[in-house]
């Protein structure tokens, strides 16, 4: 894109996010669940979402939902990413997840320099994935760096055109540089099956490795200056989503993965509570019981407390951008806490609307153990354990320094 004509679209282009598409792309993938539940297993297997998923899904370009309209990104706000990956849980949490990374990583990487955005998006919206931890090695050469590495949890490998790497640059006095990272195409890497868990299978979170490849220095972005850094007179900045927290936005959307396993495990229980009797008793249906009924109350309000509880930290979040506003660290401490806190009541509606399915629905033909296996998976990434979130903002209110974990990260 021309200077002209990048300053023409800034001129047309409204100070707002593009969410008029949000209710449609809902709708779209309201009417794929079906498919999505089909073809679970066979993503599972595959370990990534299958051709006939990708044909239903890609014309809704679910894999650019917050990439700003200059790339050619939906530009749609946090809030309404966080709906949209609770969807498609509904339909696959593994499907939704690798949704929510590519999202993610392709978003924060349209946040570095004019050259990285030039190189990645030259032929449209790539699919980007992001591992940063272990990092690999960066040895400074004559125009770039020799990397090399083996990361672990790569989420979405096997459907990504490039992946946002980790790594520390060590100089030849041996003095290293952590907190740096490199692209490089995943056709560069080999690839390691190493991901076998009881959920999220779909998701493909195996190990990548590279071996000497050469990264060019405009595909190195450096810790002294990452992200949230804005070059004087970059030309490719000036969307709303250019001023979203990075963790915040990425982990506060991640949650919506578990809000819709959640709520399509609800409605798998309660589907079946008016047929299933409850063993073990006089009740001939589970609705009978006056205990059971009661559970499903509290299981219901939970889940509706916590999508609003992550819809308020979302809004939060697009506010600060639509104010051109960075959230201060006793802000993003109190965000990260209302996840940590929707995560937790989530979880406790979980397990008990299994007791209140009973032990038939961990047969894997039940619908309802893969949504339980999905969300138990999920709730253990770093981003979303509650007691973290929950001495992160305690910390922040009483004044203890440091914090357990840097301001950025949460």
């Amino acid at each position: 894109m021309t200077s002209s004509m990048l300053d023409q679209h800034r001129a047309q282009q409204e100070w707002r996010f593009c969410d008029e598409d949000e209710s449609r792309i809902i709708d779209a993938i309201r009417e794929l669940r079906p498919l999505l539940q089909r073809e679970a297993a066979a993503t599972e297997a595959a370990r990534t979402p299958t051709d006939t998923l990708l044909s239903a899904l890609d014309p809704l370009d679910i894999w650019k939902i917050v990439v700003p309209t200059r790339l050619g990104g939906r530009g749609i706000s946090a809030t309404g990413m966080l709906r949209i990956s609770a969807e498609l849980a509904k339909g696959d949490p593994s499907v939704a997840w690798v949704s929510q990374i590519v999202n993610g990583t392709t978003w924060v990487t349209t946040l570095g320099s004019d050259a990285l955005q030039e190189a990645l998006f030259a032929n449209g919206v790539p699919r980007i994935i992001g591992v940063f931890n272990p990092p690999g090695t960066a040895r400074p050469v004559d125009g770039g760096y020799r990397v090399s590495g083996r990361w672990g949890y790569a989420s979405g490998f096997r459907l990504a055109t490039w992946g946002q790497w980790g790594v520390k640059i060590v100089h030849p006095d041996g003095r290293e540089v952590p907190g740096n990272f490199c692209y490089i195409p995943t056709r560069e890497f080999t690839l390691h099956n190493t991901w076998e868990v009881p959920g999220l299978q779909g998701t493909g979170s195996d190990t990548a490795s590279v071996d000497d490849v050469f990264v060019p220095e405009h595909l190195m972005v450096h810790a002294a200056r990452s992200f949230d850094y804005v070059a004087p007179g970059k030309t490719h900045f000036g969307a709303p989503s250019d001023y979203f927290g990075q963790l915040p936005l990425v982990h506060r959307t991640c949650a919506g993965v578990l809000l819709g396993a959640a709520e399509a495990l609800f409605e798998v229980v309660i589907a079946a509570a008016g047929t299933r009797p409850m063993v073990g008793t006089l009740f001939s249906r589970q609705i009978d019981s006056q205990a059971a009924v009661r559970d499903i109350g509290e299981a219901a309000v939970k889940l509706d407390t916590a999508r609003l509880l992550l819809e308020t930290a979302t809004r939060e979040i697009d506010l600060a951008a639509l104010k051109r506003y960075r959230m201060s660290d006793a802000e993003r401490a109190r965000n990260k806490a209302l996840g940590s806190y929707a995560v937790r009541i989530m979880e406790e509606s979980v397990q008990w609307l299994m007791f209140i399915a009973g032990s038939s629905a961990f047969n894997r033909a039940n619908p309802a153990s893969r949504y339980w296996a999905d969300f138990n998976v999920a709730a253990r990434h770093f981003a979303n354990i509650p007691n973290v979130g929950y001495e992160v903002y305690g910390r922040a209110i009483v004044g203890i320094e440091p914090n357990v974990m840097p301001p950025f990260m949460f």
